[in-house]
């Protein structure tokens, strides 16, 4: 969306938010979706890492309620008091059949069309899986749950990595184009800040950040 200059931005609001992906899990090398699995040791340390090094004062903690994310996000609103919420919006794309298989296992049995689930998700969907039509607009109808309700806010997002992928495309207009999403790479618990300002009319405007420093 390009800034427009009939808009009165000065006297809008500025919410900015934080999405972190979860840590490394438990259970290997398997494609997680919707299986639920914990964070790894490893994992919880590289999310607290990740969270010391913003060094950011949070208004509200929204999360995943898929345990990956939401046991860090619990363990926030425990250790700091940070009001905690979790959003369905949140969650990781559904593979279906797929979810939870190892992925030497899927090569071997299904080499070809998992190939051509990667080339373009918007044109193949696994077997009894959510397509990428439907996880997308899951994940902007949670999108614009939290913008309206937490305008003006700082907010951490828990979530993962299919998710800030969407995100991010949809920030730099770019959805629905076949090998965005494996041009993105997300490492556990990086970070990755957009920034949504609202103009007193109330149009949105919405600005991605990365590098080193995403304050």
């Amino acid at each position: 969306m390009e800034e427009s200059e009939t808009q009165d931005w000065s006297n809008g609001k500025t919410t900015s938010l934080y999405l972190m992906r979860h840590g490394e899990c438990e259970g290997g090398d398997i494609l997680r979706g919707q299986t639920d699995v914990a964070l790894s040791q490893l994992g919880k340390e590289q999310m607290q890492r990740a969270l010391a090094g913003l060094n950011i004062e949070f208004e509200q903690v929204i999360c995943s309620p898929l345990r990956r994310c939401s046991e860090f996000a619990l363990s926030l609103y425990l250790e700091k008091g940070i009001p905690l919420k979790m959003e369905d919006g949140l969650k990781e794309i559904d593979f279906g059949d797929w979810d939870g298989e190892t992925l030497e296992t899927l090569f071997q049995q299904s080499s070809s069309v998992l190939d051509m689930y990667w080339k373009n998700p918007w044109a193949f969907t696994p077997p009894n899986g959510e397509t990428m039509q439907e996880f997308e607009a899951r994940v902007n109808q949670g999108w614009e749950r939290i913008i309206s309700q937490y305008s003006g806010q700082t907010l951490l997002l828990v979530t993962h990595g299919g998710v800030i992928r969407h995100l991010m495309s949809k920030a730099l207009g770019a959805t629905g184009v076949a090998g965005f999403y494996t041009q993105l790479a997300l490492d556990y618990a990086c970070v990755v800040k957009i920034t949504v300002y609202s103009s007193a009319q109330g149009e949105l405007f919405t600005k991605l950040h990365w590098g080193a420093n995403t304050n």
